[in-house]
């Protein structure tokens, strides 16, 4: 029997414009009008054609002022002064709309009154003071409405943070639960039941990458930012934020924009002008926002304004539209063939390693020959040399990325470390439950892990364990057939695979292939080629199995759709014991073993494209 969409046909939208072929990443900063007061560290409050900022430090014009009282309202093209507030203040929290906004908490120049605990709303015309904050505070992570706010964190005096929160209903302030990490001058967004905290200062000078999402109810903290950050500007909703400048360690006016899909953080188009305490629009969305005013390292105070705009629709893998303008049908999708390409060479030739990131933006950490503590980053050109790890090892595998991971090596002998990476420095951290098997995989992320199969040899193991972001917990379900893998896995801690490996004594080879489910693992369709020793990256339902040993060096490549495997380009050079990360359409396999320990990197693109259908 015919399909009903085979009878009827299927809607196909119609756009002026192709849309952009990545999200927020299709998007673009653009000038817009110039405060008419040149300040840093404000309140702010609506959207990107409808905004207000209040408070803050004033520079100039002159006189400057300190702890100011100056509001102005923006129309999308142009500022203009409006009623001041009844307490001038800086670091303050604002949020709401341009026409019903709340002033929350700040502070006084220091040597004067301090932190304050004055809240003010505003009607549009006027501002009125309200119940005061139940703890005076400053530079915290405002979000919400005049009727229902959340003031989060922020500084209790010049040198003492908090984690403390405090909601809002319209009358009064009630203490509600901390956040999980103590930090001030973070970007906030969202609302009360559904809100977002990323970056800020957990001590003085101490930056941090950490995101916590809000239920209503408590904090969670989720994946974190590419850049620490403190002073970073925030709009959006807990699903779908931008947060923007701020200071970075090795900078004071950052211009890294980064954006949020409700789990993952995506570097999208840089800011004109980097600064730190610039303001956003708590109202503004991820795709249609401000960033306003702050200073720059020099410093010098700033009255900019810059406009992010995504300007067009999204492209999905699969999608088909109409193009009224040239009167075509198109897609988006894969186009052509992956390939293999040489990428830069590393400092340090390793074998048996941590890898973990994507093509970009990876980290090689510790390994072969010997055990060795070396480690360094890889920006998709040129590797950098990094601080050392603790404990030098080899037979290890790792998950993360530049700001935040995880390795698990063998240290010397059956004993197992894991050490954390935080984008400067590694930690030794919670080893697992069973700390002397080696050539393990793991997969997830830094904050929810799982590691399973390896060898102590000569047995093989099967049984796997997660990591919440502190300890690992042993759990039920083990690999139908246990294996040494080393990096032959990949996905989530709920939904992950595994492919290859080998019995205890390396033959024969395996071509099984399991996936995880949260709970148990299934056998799923084997590879072609029966292999161990190479390297996997991307989700459970998309990803690349390449290199390995089977049973030489081999550079064979196979991709996973789900359902089965197919055979696709060969690495340049075959490898085995190497590692890696990415996406099934952009991914890297680095260093390893050939008749040596090598140094070289290999990278996997898959071409996309726009294409115009034809009649026939």
């Amino acid at each position: 029997m015919a399909e009903y969409k085979t009878i009827k046909g299927f809607k196909v939208q119609s756009y002026a414009a192709d849309p952009v072929l990545a999200g927020a990443a299709g998007a673009t900063w653009a000038s817009g009008g110039a405060m008419n007061a040149y300040k840093t560290v404000m309140g702010h409050a609506g959207g990107q054609t409808a905004g207000l900022v209040f408070g803050g430090n004033q520079g100039s014009p002159s006189p400057a002022v300190a702890s100011s009282d100056s509001n102005e309202s923006y129309n999308g093209t142009a500022w203009t002064e409006l009623a001041n507030l009844t307490t001038g203040r800086q670091a303050l929290g604002g949020a709401g709309t341009q026409t019903a906004a709340i002033a929350i908490g700040g502070s006084s120049p220091p040597g004067a009154t301090g932190q304050k605990d004055v809240t003010e709303t505003w009607n549009g015309t006027s501002w009125t003071e309200t119940a005061d904050l139940l703890v005076a505070k400053a530079n915290a992570g405002a979000l919400g409405t005049t009727t229902a706010a959340l003031y989060a964190g922020g500084t209790v005096s010049p040198s003492a943070i908090t984690a403390t929160n405090e909601s809002w209903n319209g009358t009064s302030w009630t203490e509600v639960n901390n956040i999980n990490t103590l930090r001030d001058q973070m970007a906030s967004g969202g609302i009360t039941t559904a809100a977002i905290i990323a970056g800020g200062e957990t001590s003085p000078y101490a930056y941090t990458t950490k995101t916590e999402t809000f239920d209503g109810t408590s904090w969670t903290e989720t994946t974190v930012l590419n850049t620490q950050r403190i002073g970073n500007g925030g709009s959006g909703t807990s699903t779908l934020f931008l947060t923007y400048g701020g200071s970075k360690a090795s900078s004071q006016d950052a211009t890294e924009t980064e954006a949020w899909n409700g789990s993952t953080w995506t570097e999208v188009a840089d800011l004109a002008t980097g600064s730190v305490g610039l303001s956003g629009g708590s109202q503004g969305t991820q795709v249609a926002c401000l960033a306003t005013g702050g200073t720059t390292a020099t410093p010098a105070f700033l009255n900019m304004t810059e406009e992010f705009s995504e300007g067009s629709s999204v492209a999905q893998e699969g999608q088909v539209w109409y193009n009224s303008s040239s009167q075509a049908v198109k897609g988006f999708g894969q186009i052509g063939t992956g390939a293999w390409a040489s990428g830069g060479t590393m400092n340090t030739v390793r074998y048996s390693y941590s890898g973990f990131g994507t093509q970009t933006a990876s980290i090689a950490a510790i390994g072969g020959p010997g055990s060795i503590v070396k480690s360094e980053s890889y920006d998709g050109s040129t590797w950098t040399e990094l601080n050392d790890c603790n404990t030098p090892g080899d037979s290890s595998c790792g998950i993360g990325s530049t700001t935040a991971g995880l390795i698990n090596a063998r240290a010397g002998g059956p004993a197992l470390l894991v050490e954390t990476y935080d984008g400067t420095s590694w930690s030794e951290v919670n080893n697992m439950n069973d700390s002397s098997r080696g050539k393990r995989t793991d997969a997830g992320t830094f904050t929810a892990a799982l590691c399973v199969g390896g060898e102590n040899h000569p047995a093989v193991l099967a049984e796997t364990e997660l990591w919440d972001g502190t300890c690992w917990t042993a759990v039920a379900g083990d690999l139908n057939n246990g294996r040494s893998t080393q990096d032959g896995g990949t996905g989530t801690q709920t939904a992950a695979i595994v492919a290859g490996g080998t019995p205890p004594v390396d033959s024969p080879l395996y071509d099984y292939a399991e996936e995880w489910d949260g709970t148990s693992w299934t056998e799923v369709a084997d590879l072609n080629v029966a292999k161990a020793y190479g390297v996997a990256f991307g989700v459970q339902t998309n990803c690349l199995y390449g290199g390995g040993r089977a049973p030489s060096v081999t550079g064979t490549t196979e991709q996973w759709n789900g359902t089965s495997w197919t055979e696709v380009g060969d690495l340049g050079t075959g490898v085995e014991k190497a590692a890696g990360g990415g996406t099934a359409m952009a991914g890297i396999i680095s260093g390893g073993y050939t008749t040596t320990a090598v140094g070289t990197a290999q990278e996997w693109n898959v071409p996309t494209a726009i294409k115009t259908f034809t009649a026939s």
